[in-house]
């Protein structure tokens, strides 16, 4: 569908971007061997910025090879992780409890909602004792740390949780602070809207791919190259949020994220205006801008 010279350029720009990708996760290490965290803290943040880093590679990689679709649905993950990232180290006071309620708290809520489905399923397969639903069953929780569980853990307790762990009782903790962690991903956010709408297979989510695919090929082929600019600058945007997240945290000097930012906007000079280019394709040559 696309023609040889647009699928040269995007396999390009996306190993570019995988590239310098590769070469900024190193200016993470001040804050992933931060030395005034216990280990399991350090343990936890590592989590989150290895499963950040390897999405965030994933997309690029599917970018490459033109699945921009495939790609925001990628973004989405690291979307949360960055969210939950910035949130736990948002302020001192509050670490600790933070990073208690997302890796004790939250994930025992989640552990009970799994098991429900599990004991679903298998009340639905018949034959439970069977060797081959042997790792479902594995799976359970034992009957004592559910009802500890239960407990511990009333419905309401757990609505709680779960939307201040959500993406918007996260943005609006930091909106409420002041905080401009808040202003940055909002402003991210239009891509993880599009990959829920793709990921659920809604009528947005298939239609709005089918529509591209139909377009002419000027039409198709500009929004296409401005879509892949999108998704290689939220890549790289949710990287410099983490980067200056945790740099904040531990009072790191912040030379570094400038110049991580540096390389990033350098970059994306390399692409061209292809925003431009697209809105002229799509809206026709635009009015002289009065101020200039």
């Amino acid at each position: 569908m696309y023609n040889d010279e647009l699928i040269a350029i995007q396999r390009d720009r996306s190993e570019r971007a995988l590239f310098l990708m590769r070469d900024l996760l190193p200016l993470m290490t001040p804050v992933a061997r931060h030395p005034g965290w216990t280990s399991e803290e350090r343990w936890i943040l590592g989590m989150l910025l290895t499963s950040s880093a390897r999405s965030t590679e994933s997309s690029l990689l599917l970018s490459a090879y033109g699945q921009l679709w495939d790609a925001e649905v990628v973004l989405r993950s690291v979307a949360e992780a960055t969210l939950k990232f910035a949130y736990i180290l948002q302020t001192h006071e509050d670490f600790k409890q933070r990073i208690h309620e997302y890796s004790v708290d939250h994930f025992n809520i989640s552990l009970l909602k799994d098991d429900h489905k599990i004991r679903e399923v298998l009340s639905a397969l018949g034959d439970t004792d069977s060797r081959e639903w042997k790792p479902l069953r594995d799976r359970l929780l034992p009957d004592e740390q559910l009802d500890d569980f239960k407990k511990s853990y009333s419905r309401a307790a757990r609505r709680a949780i779960e939307s201040k762990w959500g993406v918007a009782g996260i943005l609006d903790a930091f909106r409420r602070s002041g905080d401009t962690t808040s202003s940055r991903l909002r402003g991210l956010l239009h891509g993880y809207a599009l990959a829920s709408h793709i990921q659920h297979a809604d009528f947005i989510g298939v239609s709005v791919p089918d529509d591209r695919d139909r377009r002419e090929p000027s039409r198709r082929n500009a929004i296409h190259l401005a879509h892949l600019s999108r998704t290689i600058s939220d890549a790289f945007s949710y990287f410099i949020v983490r980067l200056t997240s945790g740099y904040r945290f531990i009072e790191e000097d912040p030379a570094p994220v400038r110049s991580a930012l540096s390389k990033v906007n350098a970059l994306h000079e390399t692409f061209g205006d292809v925003y431009e280019d697209w809105m002229e394709v799509e809206y026709g040559a635009g009015e002289a801008d009065p101020s200039g």
